[in-house]
């Protein structure tokens, strides 16, 4: 798992719930990570089974950034869709 969305798994439940969102959904979706940002995708487990020779494209569903220990959100057009 994402070390970083361990780090920061209680801001992450809070602000799923503060918005209405569905957070055992969020941590059970596939997770992209760098230095300070998590990007949670959403995986369609019936398309994609032959891998990229599918060219399923993994829909961002939530940004999440960490600037000097601050937890900031960015929800995208696949946010209600995914996660409510």
């Amino acid at each position: 798992m994402c070390k970083l969305f361990s780090q920061y798994e209680n801001q992450i439940r809070e602000y799923c719930i503060a918005n209405s969102l569905d957070f055992e959904k969020a941590k059970k979706l596939p997770k992209c990570w760098g230095k300070n940002d998590i990007w949670l995708q959403y995986y369609d487990h019936e398309k994609g089974k032959n891998g990229l020779k599918d060219e399923t494209p993994a829909p961002i569903v939530l940004k999440i950034t960490v600037n000097n220990g601050k937890v900031t959100f960015e929800e995208t057009e696949y946010t209600r869709k995914y996660l409510a």
